[in-house]
């Protein structure tokens, strides 16, 4: 029993070697579509009649027609010479226009993933750990135009996931397999407003607030055997967030933007975790991040020409994480986004694709981190259905 405790906290202090992600609640994804990874949060301030976006809902009465939307990322992560890839699907969501002042989406998008493998070796015995599965937001939103200046949202969230954690210990005495697996649920609620404040200015503002915080219920369990524990853990340091846009429409095709987001943690919301729990010295912070991003229009897109059909935005991105060494400053991220999207001459369909590079500072805790993200989307709409007149 000594070796086996002496073993548990070794392994404990150096799960801080691994990838960021391993910690707390895994990856938490800001962005998961196409547009609002490679323009940032600025783009809770766009309202585009030709495409949408479901970033605030107060954009969904911009379109009188139905889009269907879905995008897949893939990213790749670097962390002394060892790379590793995660490709999934990211979004998906229908928009229609339910009369000329409302609109409503129905969507999903990956939210958390705690996919992670863990191995230590050490003189008495080994420790391994692997955890797979990930939290889905389902979501429904309406936006309403309450005058040519002003439009309106509100976004009803419902988390949905799952966790599977299988823990070895293998010493001289003792060959254990521990499993925790369980369901995951919870709920949140989202307001926007998008605002045309001058001719050539728009602001754009979301406020993200969950009411019923994530919830883990299932089983602690020992492989093998009918002994187990059941298990029901509210994820209390999940964020509130409050994202603000701004956009310049410098001319017509041009726009230049700005985004700010604050994501809010618990402090306190690790001490009592038993399954989300963080090695010692580690506390969550606040989340800031900042972006700015320029944006060119395609020209004419009903051209025969593909290349005025075209249209891109590139820009930089900081932020800092929200997991921190007590002793250390906080860890923060540097990026470029970029992006480029095609509409199809028919006007039925706009294909996107985006591309992030950046790094994650590493301090005595952790090694340096570079991190890709590319993603992929399609949107269509319902021009695709209706028949065509012929002369």
């Amino acid at each position: 029993m000594r070796k086996l405790i002496l073993l548990l906290i070794l392994a404990i202090s150096l799960m801080g070697q691994s990838a960021y992600y391993r910690l707390g609640y895994g990856d938490i994804f800001p962005t998961t579509d196409v547009l609002g990874s490679s323009l940032g949060h600025g783009v809770v301030a766009l309202d585009d009649s030709n495409r949408v976006t479901t970033h605030n809902p107060a954009a969904l009465t911009s379109s009188s027609r139905v889009h269907f939307g879905v995008s897949l990322g893939s990213e790749f992560r670097s962390i002394d010479n060892i790379v590793s890839n995660t490709t999934r699907l990211e979004h998906l969501f229908v928009s229609l226009p339910l009369g000329k002042r409302i609109g409503m989406s129905l969507g999903t998008n990956a939210v958390a993933d705690f996919a992670s493998d863990y191995e230590a070796s050490l003189d008495m015995g080994a420790f391994s750990e692997q955890s797979s599965g990930g939290i889905w937001d389902f979501h429904i939103g309406m936006g309403y135009s309450l005058s040519p200046v002003i439009k309106l949202g509100l976004k009803l969230h419902t988390f949905q996931g799952q966790l599977r954690r299988e823990t070895m210990i293998l010493s001289d005495d003792i060959q254990e397999l521990y499993v925790i697996k369980g369901d995951i649920s919870g709920k949140s609620i989202e307001a926007g407003v998008i605002s045309n404040v001058r001719e050539k200015v728009s602001l754009g503002l979301t406020v993200n607030i969950p009411y019923d915080k994530p919830t883990l219920s299932g089983h602690d369990s020992l492989a093998g055997s009918s002994v187990f524990t059941e298990i029901e853990e509210e994820m209390d340091a999940w964020p509130s967030t409050i994202k603000l846009g701004v956009i310049y429409h410098h001319s017509k095709t041009m726009n230049f933007t700005a985004g700010i987001a604050q994501q809010l943690f618990t402090e306190s919301g690790f001490d009592e975790a038993r399954v989300f729990a963080l090695p010692a010295g580690w506390k969550t912070v606040p989340v800031a991040s900042f972006q700015l991003a320029m944006q060119k229009l395609p020209t004419d897109r009903t051209s025969r020409y593909w290349t005025k059909r075209t249209g891109w935005q590139t820009g930089v991105s900081i932020k800092n994480y929200y997991l921190s060494p007590a002793s250390e400053n906080m860890i923060y991220e540097y990026s470029l986004i970029s992006g480029v999207n095609l509409d199809l001459r028919n006007g039925r369909s706009l294909f996107e694709i985006s591309g992030e590079f950046g790094s994650r500072g590493g301090d005595e805790s952790l090694p340096d981190e570079l991190f890709t993200r590319m993603k992929l989307g399609i949107q269509i709409n319902d021009m695709w259905f209706k028949k065509v007149k012929r002369r």
